[in-house]
């Protein structure tokens, strides 16, 4: 196919948005159907973070290597492809009866978007070879995806209370389909490179990573001293040792380590992790606060996460302007600090606080989480030479999409053991004998985490308040990740650093 233009050249950046939009809306609307899913389907604590963290395993896992066979095969083929996968798991998800299936649904858009989310910008790239146009593309491709934040909470929430949860995979399947017939018809094929597959890479990234998490997010049920949970985490270090092996002796690395002997580039990298470790963890577990703890419907509680959506959108350019003025480090450590601090403050919040007396604190949230993203990403493309910009800049994406897996892994645990430390305590104050307190605490864990507002007296309320003791535990550990982001500013950032703002760099922002 020749280069489109005109119409054509159009319908193809609407497709290419309409697709890089879905996966961004992925990540954030599902988090308001969390309850109703816990409701329907019996999930407990570890079986929510599934539902989330699936996702975002798959997509971590295998994105790299998405990026490689759109390289080796072709880029439309492999959009296409993955754009395919991805729509299919979306109605797998629509489907699934049953939590196992709703989890394999939620494995299956992940490699979907994998396969597809690398191809996007070199597409665009392609499509639009002039100077002026590609920046005006690439302008309009970044806003399209930046409104899948604020946009995620409250379409979750309306769709869920209108539809309910089916509802946020299956909208996903007409927007698929739409997007493929257009990207078919419209879209060129870009040169294809015979790039060598790292295979042994994938292989041990797949094990270490997958390994960890499901070894964190298990533990809590099978016992951490359970020799499975012991093995499962003695196997991933291995694997992530002759991980690293592979990749230094590989020719052509899936993570070419050498980038990281570039302290700016390591640090970034490392805040980018930070960011996404506390983000989406977060972000998971007030909105279960919000509905399970405080009462409120998906759609009221997707309204009253806009204090931190919001801020967060609009505090990126003003960050970007300041990072062109003075350098990255202020505001990157002045965003890591506002957002860590704010998640501390965020930790003191329980079943009796109101939302009127919290929410400000959203506020500090959101705009700090704005402040540190644009400036992280202009360090880090300006600390490698231009030629190795694509490789930077994929290697920041899949930085934050490992937080994102292990931040859902580590603060789920920790949440889920301060619900079960929290509820044998309180379970005591009822009187409860010992085996009755074993059968709660097992049943509260494992499935039911109450019913919200007490609708069947004390041991729901009790259920409640437990749960929010453990959230308020996970957003410590979540305020922690941010404030050593600060400290890796701080230290390794120092220098001042020109941003040079590339392609590349808008793909990791």
């Amino acid at each position: 196919m020749g280069q489109p233009r005109g119409t054509a050249r159009t319908w193809a950046l609407a497709a290419l948005c309409a697709a890089q939009f879905m996966s961004m809306l992925d990540s954030t609307v599902v988090n308001l159907a969390m309850q109703s899913i816990r409701r329907d389907l019996d999930a407990g604590v570890s079986g929510l973070q599934w539902v989330v963290g699936a996702y975002v395993l798959a997509f971590a896992c295998l994105l790299l290597t998405g990026g490689s066979l759109g390289d080796r095969y072709g880029r439309k083929r492999m959009f296409l492809s993955g754009l395919t996968v991805f729509t299919g798991g979306s109605l797998l998800c629509a489907a699934a009866q049953s939590l196992p299936t709703l989890v394999l649904g939620r494995v299956v858009q992940g490699l979907g978007a994998a396969l597809f989310v690398p191809t996007t910008l070199a597409v665009l790239t392609h499509l639009f070879p002039e100077a002026k146009e590609r920046a005006r593309a690439i302008g309009v491709w970044a806003g399209v995806s930046a409104l899948a934040l604020p946009l995620g909470p409250l379409l979750g929430g309306l769709l869920v209370d209108g539809f309910g949860w089916p509802s946020v995979f299956l909208v996903n399947g007409p927007v698929g389909l739409a997007a493929l017939a257009v990207s078919y018809r419209a879209l060129p094929e870009t040169p294809v490179t015979r790039r060598p597959l790292d295979l042994p890479g994938q292989v041990l990234g797949i094990c270490w990573l997958g390994g960890v998490t499901y070894a964190l997010i298990e533990a809590e049920q099978e016992g951490w001293g359970s020799p499975r949970i012991a093995v499962l985490l003695a196997l991933a270090l291995a694997a992530l040792a002759l991980f690293l092996v592979a990749e230094k002796r590989a020719a052509q690395p899936m993570v070419p380590l050498g980038l990281f002997r570039h302290r700016r580039f390591a640090a970034c990298n490392g805040v980018l992790f930070a960011v996404a470790f506390g983000l989406l963890s977060s972000f998971l577990f007030l909105s279960l606060f919000l509905q399970q703890v405080q009462g409120y419907t998906p759609a009221e509680a997707g309204v009253r996460m806009l204090p931190l959506l919001l801020p967060a959108a609009a505090a990126a350019p003003v960050a970007g302007r300041l990072a062109g003025r003075y350098g990255p480090v202020l505001p990157m450590t002045c965003g890591l600090m506002m957002a860590g601090g704010a998640l501390l403050a965020l930790s003191a919040a329980d079943a009796a606080t109101p939302y009127a007396r919290w929410w400000p604190v959203l506020l500090p949230l959101g705009a700090g989480v704005g402040m540190t993203v644009t400036p992280t990403n202009a360090a880090l493309m300006a600390s490698v030479e231009q030629a190795k910009a694509g490789i930077a800049s994929a290697t920041s994406i899949a930085s934050q999409q490992v937080g994102n897996v292990l931040g859902i892994a580590v603060v789920g645990a920790v949440v889920t053991m301060g619900f079960s430390a929290s509820l044998t305590e309180r379970a005591a104050r009822l009187e409860m004998s010992p085996k009755a307190t074993e059968r709660l605490v097992d049943a509260a864990v494992g499935s039911s985490l109450g019913a919200g507002h007490s609708e069947h007296g004390r041991q729901e309320e009790t259920i409640d308040r437990a749960f929010a003791d453990g959230i308020g535990r996970g957003l410590v550990v979540s305020g922690s990740a941010y404030l050593f982001g600060a400290a890796l500013t701080l230290v390794f950032v120092r220098e001042r650093t020109e941003p040079q703002p590339s392609e590349a760099a808008l793909a990791g922002s």
